[in-house]
């Protein structure tokens, strides 16, 4: 089982900032929840974002403190262990620059970086030329490209350097990029499912995060993925899937009933968050947790309140799945990549070479 956490202020339900100082929005309070998720072992802090939007009329407290991309740099200093997947829009930025920014933060994260892949719905084709884009920039350096060889006065080996040269529809980029390849290769590239950009998803997602409010609908999300990926020749194990659960946890179930109703009563315009609401005792939700398990990879934790959501997860309900033998008892590997159990991404020119010799 997969589990990782998605990272708020305040927490994901709307009404929790009503229960908070302001003090939740500070770098060390953010911190403090990725290092408590890092304890827990889970697989990777998500980071979502804005877009540097807001509408008028929307008075909700969902204040990004920080963009995520320069606060997933600075967290990849003081946490060593967990995965960091921050959201970046194809809409907002040159694919130029937007691979060099990732490909700077899984090195500065020692491969740990994830990039949650935000698309404009309708745009097929230039997403996925974007994505062809980055994807090719990343390869600009093969893995031991850079020699430092100071006697011979070579830094690099210019064969082991690839100019992209792509001149498409939507983008003309030249390369190479100036970042070395990362850790990892590649980030790891996830992508929020949607009716409107399955395909997109299907074609060059590895990390696909759904939000079903039923077993039933769990089912029916994967299995229509799964199709999807077959018909663009991709293997439903070369993509982890995890649902959006959302855990009111409490000592008894009339504790997080509780929690629950008195968010509830807060929220002045009825608005609730997103995903599976799971109520109950630690046992309750590693319960439900068991039960999903076997539909989907795994989970995105999305604490009500914080941080006592993040807390209260991996001091009573990661235990309980441990026990189940459900989740790992410690990180086996240093990359995201490693805790997802996906291999690290060949250069295509060592790809070429193994075939052709």
């Amino acid at each position: 089982m997969h589990i990782g956490i998605s990272i708020a202020p305040f927490g994901h339900h709307p009404a929790a900032w009503r229960e908070k100082s302001e003090d939740a929005i500070h770098f060390n309070a953010l911190a403090a929840q990725v290092k408590k998720a890092e304890e827990g072992g889970l697989d990777f802090a998500f980071f979502a974002d804005r877009l540097g939007q807001r509408p008028l009329n929307d008075l909700s407290p969902q204040a990004v403190p920080f963009e995520p991309t320069t606060l997933v740099a600075a967290l990849a200093t003081v946490v060593r262990r967990i995965g960091l997947i921050t959201t970046a829009a194809t809409a907002q930025h040159e694919p130029y620059n937007l691979a060099r920014r990732f490909a700077s933060l899984d090195t500065i994260s020692k491969g740990r970086a994830g990039w949650n892949v935000v698309v404009s719905p309708g745009a097929t084709a230039r997403n996925q030329e974007y994505l062809e884009v980055v994807n090719g920039l990343w390869d600009s350096w093969e893995d031991d490209a850079f020699v430092y060889d100071k006697a011979s006065g070579r830094f690099f080996l210019p064969e082991k350097m690839h100019l992209l040269d792509h001149k498409g529809e939507y983008f003309t980029v030249r390369g190479p990029l100036n970042v070395n390849r990362s850790p990892q290769g590649k980030p790891v590239v996830s992508h929020v499912l949607t009716a409107d950009t399955a395909e997109f998803a299907a074609l060059s997602a590895e990390l696909v995060f759904i939000d079903p409010a039923s077993l039933d609908e769990a089912r029916a999300l994967v299995s229509d993925f799964t199709q999807r990926l077959l018909r663009h020749g991709r293997k439903r194990s070369e993509v982890r899937i995890l649902a959006n659960v959302i855990p009111f946890i409490g000592a008894t179930k009339s504790d997080a009933q509780q929690l629950h109703d008195r968010l509830d009563a807060l929220s002045s315009d009825g608005e609730r968050p997103g995903g599976l609401e799971v109520i109950g005792t630690p046992l309750d939700i590693a319960d439900a947790l068991q039960a999903w398990s076997g539909i989907v990879d795994g989970f995105t934790v999305l604490p009500p309140v914080t941080p006592e959501g993040v807390d209260a997860f991996v001091d009573h309900v990661v235990p309980e799945l441990r026990k189940r033998g459900l989740f790992r008892n410690s990180y086996k590997g240093s990359t995201l990549r490693e805790h997802l159990g996906m291999h690290r991404p060949h250069h295509p020119a060592s790809q070429t070479a193994e075939q052709t010799s």
